[in-house]
């Protein structure tokens, strides 16, 4: 349970009282600090792995080195605990997912049949294929690029497993490293089709996928400039409005891990004599902050490759072989909001306008769970979409409660963040069932696209606001939103003592 005192304290008082907390237990041995090499770990461990091809024993390699994988994490998440990264949450959560990310590409799948990157081809492949693939002009030339009016379209092609070892490198490190897959046959649906002068050139490549690859005409795609003004312009009004809704969070007592009976600030206090507005008023707060941050972080992607790639275009062409200059690769984190929440529903809430950072690594633990049942339960469509749903978000738990228990404050892991993500399978299985078996039984009259609209958003909005708070509630608990205030301060209290050491 929080802290009632934490009501009384300012968020400076309290990240000095937690900061002090902190050290004591790394003092006594009860917990050790997090070091550099052990988040490097996570990453080199399973890139040695990816680069064995099975032939010379990759496949025992790769089981061998996710065992090893899994030890490590349990000892880090079990004694390791930081201020940096919201007392020490995104440690737990980036802990969790690497386990995910890598049982998925390790053992659930076989990287050499299973995925398939766009790269970009070279002089000597573009010209042993031109009579099979790409559009050339009248005069012989490459046509200009459609999402970029200075560049140009060039050759591409399906890159698997490559066979030399530098390729095999880049290769294995650019699938290790992606979440949603832009430029891999696993593309995820969200991100929305390829350009049509892309597309056209790889047709012959999507087999089983062809269907999430329909394209569209390039002009429908921004082009690279515009991108990134669109990322700059994202990552300056998130920066703000961050900023704007820590200032909000630092006047509440509950955003400071106090009780939730305690009085919120002023204009909120009239809210008072209302519990479900206080409530409503902390889910959306804590939301608004997840959605900013997301959109803050996600936005320095295009930002830095694209516009890297943009400003050293011999380079990027030289030493990488996926066209980071092309804005395809750039989508939105997040989708539109209204068109899915109000047409789909929770499941379109969380399946077509919430960010799918996570969602191929579910995919992959629920189809290696299916692959385990017999093929004509595994292939029955309900039972699919259930175990998909049910994996997903009990995954999605299982991170968010690591991230909140290497907080090392009294935050409630199972029935906060874990509960939570749970709750939301519930929701979308029960709202599926209803929509398909028990609505059509009961022989209403057609109801109007407004009326259906109005029901779904009254039941997100009222499932959202039930289950809100397990998650909310211990996001505030931990110290998620004012833990990085606290490392500033600590930073400046450290250098002042090493100025006045001098």
């Amino acid at each position: 349970m929080a802290d009632p005192r934490h009501g009384s304290l300012g968020y400076r008082d309290l990240a000095r009282q937690h900061g002090e907390e902190l050290e004591s237990l790394l003092q006594q041995g009860i917990f050790k600090p997090v070091f550099l090499y052990q988040a490097m770990l996570f990453n080199l461990l399973p890139l040695l792995g990816l680069i064995v091809p099975r032939h010379r024993g990759g496949k025992y390699i790769r089981s061998a080195i996710f065992a090893l994988n899994l030890g490590i994490a349990f000892q880090v998440l079990k004694n390791h605990r930081a201020h940096l990264g919201g007392n020490g949450y995104m440690f737990g959560l980036i802990a969790a997912w690497s386990l995910i990310w890598s049982a998925g590409i390790l053992v659930f799948t076989d990287i050499e049949k299973d995925f398939q990157r766009i790269e970009r081809m070279t002089a000597a492949e573009s010209e042993s294929t031109k009579l099979a693939i790409g559009t050339r002009g009248p005069s012989g030339n490459v046509q200009p690029e459609p999402y970029g009016k200075d560049a140009k379209v060039g050759k591409f092609h399906w890159q698997p497993y490559p066979h030399k070892l530098s390729h095999r490198l880049g290769w294995c490190a650019g699938l290790l490293f992606n979440l949603r897959g832009p430029e891999w046959n696993w593309r995820a649906p969200h991100l929305g089709p390829l350009p049509r002068s892309i597309h056209s050139q790889l047709h012959a490549g999507f087999g089983s996928n062809k269907h999430r690859f329909q394209a569209v005409d390039d002009s429908k795609y921004l082009s690279a400039n515009r991108r990134l003004k669109r990322a700059f312009r994202t990552f300056l009004i998130s920066y703000l409005l961050l900023d704007c809704l820590k200032a909000v969070m630092m006047r509440d007592p509950y955003f400071r891990g106090s009780t939730i009976t305690d009085s919120p600030p002023f204009p909120f206090s009239y809210f008072e004599p209302f519990p479900i507005l206080i409530r409503f008023y902390h889910v959306f707060i804590s939301a608004m902050g997840v959605y900013v941050a997301l959109n803050f972080v996600t936005s320095l992607s295009p930002i830095i490759f694209l516009g890297l790639s943009r400003a050293l275009p011999n380079a990027s062409r030289k030493f990488m072989t996926v066209p980071l200059d092309a804005s395809w690769l750039y989508a939105d984190s997040f989708g539109p909001f209204l068109e899915p929440l109000l047409d789909h529903g929770l499941a379109g809430c969380w399946g077509r306008w919430w960010h799918q950072l996570f969602r191929h690594g579910f995919t992959m633990a629920a189809g290696w769970i299916l692959s385990l049942l017999p093929i004509k339960l595994a292939q029955n469509v309900q039972l699919k979409r259930m175990i998909h749903v049910v994996v997903a978000f009990s995954l999605s738990g299982f991170i968010h409660a690591c991230g909140s228990y290497t907080q090392f404050t009294a935050t409630r892991p199972f029935s906060g963040p874990f509960l939570f993500f749970f709750m939301q399978s519930i929701g979308v299985i029960g709202e599926y069932i209803f929509k398909t078996a028990v609505f059509p039984k009961l022989r209403l009259p057609k109801l109007l696209k407004g009326f259906r609209r109005a029901g779904n958003a009254i039941f997100v909005i009222s499932w959202l606001l039930f289950s809100g708070p397990h998650i909310a509630d211990d996001f505030a608990r931990g110290g998620l939103w004012w833990a990085g205030r606290a490392f500033l301060k600590k930073l400046k209290t450290f250098e002042e003592g090493a100025m006045s050491s001098r």
